[in-house]
């Protein structure tokens, strides 16, 4: 019997499977391995763009030049307004919504293929795979982090003030890290069965940012089609960082309801989906 059909027998026998509090179970591993999560984050985000001159600063330069030409595309040349305030408003608005689903779909783009580019990782008998989950999205928020707090002090100087409602954003940041999370876990898990998962989450996050209220208002849709904005779970989670950093109030109360046990659902999901195809990784990469 070769080293790799033993590393599995005992990756087998040693692990146990986790039928309850999958979830706790590992967040609690994370937190034990808390130094490697840093660590391996910290070199995903070196390794990316190693050996160029500008480096690192290419993972904040993207997402900018995104920003730039939605705002330059949908505030200058459509000449989109949502409010009173002139161009500014559109571009708070804009804002508000393009920074969490830059966060989302960074993560859900690099957690599918998580496991499969790791796969030397992965065979080794007692290594923690949730660990290589977690610092995709370690990497992801701590260049997101950057462009949040930018999209923060622009609001607080466009407004001139800070809305009350910015005290929501600790809860509102949990509830998305906990969205995150599970779905990173749950495309993590199946990627390795069904290869083409990458492509199709590629395909998603590329359209789906029309099917949401980030470009425009929901009221600018049909009120035929306007249903499609109402079942997209991520709607919910847009419309709350809209309540919080541009309407200055909660005006999507069903949003700040659904998102809760969206993410609750796809946190449930995803631990136990992970937990129960773990074991049999190093079979099928």
């Amino acid at each position: 019997m070769d080293g790799t059909a033993n590393d599995v027998m005992i990756r087998r026998a040693t692990a146990q499977p986790v039928r309850f509090f999958g979830a706790l179970r590992l967040i609690g591993s994370i937190m034990r391995h808390r130094s490697l999560v840093w660590e391996m984050a910290k070199r995903d985000l070196t390794d990316r763009h190693a050996g160029q001159v500008v480096g690192i600063v290419w993972l904040a330069v993207h997402p900018l030049l995104q920003f730039a030409v939605y705002a330059f595309l949908f505030a200058v040349v459509f000449k989109v307004r949502v409010g009173d305030r002139g161009p500014s408003d559109y571009l708070i608005y804009l804002f508000s919504g393009l920074v969490p689903w830059l966060l989302t779909q960074d993560v859900l783009a690099r957690s599918a293929s998580a496991i499969v580019e790791n796969s030397s990782i992965v065979k080794k008998v007692m290594f923690p795979i949730e660990v290589l989950t977690a610092k995709t999205m370690v990497s992801s928020v701590a260049v997101q982090s950057v462009l949040f707090a930018a999209v923060v002090i622009y609001i607080a100087v466009a407004r001139q003030a800070i809305p009350p409602t910015f005290l929501l954003l600790p809860f509102l940041l949990v509830l998305h890290l906990a969205l995150l999370w599970g779905l990173a876990l749950l495309l993590g898990s199946v990627t390795p069965y069904f290869r083409d998962v990458p492509e199709l989450v590629r395909v998603f996050v590329t359209l789906n940012i029309y099917l949401m209220p980030v470009l425009y208002l929901p009221d600018m849709v049909p009120a035929e089609l306007r249903f499609v904005l109402a079942i997209n779970p991520f709607s919910s989670l847009i419309w709350c960082y809209q309540d919080v950093l541009y309407s200055g109030s909660i005006r999507h109360p069903g949003a700040w309801v659904a998102l809760p046990l969206i993410s609750g659902a796809a946190l449930a999901v995803g631990s136990y989906a992970f937990v129960r195809l773990r074991q049999h990784f190093a079979d099928v990469l």
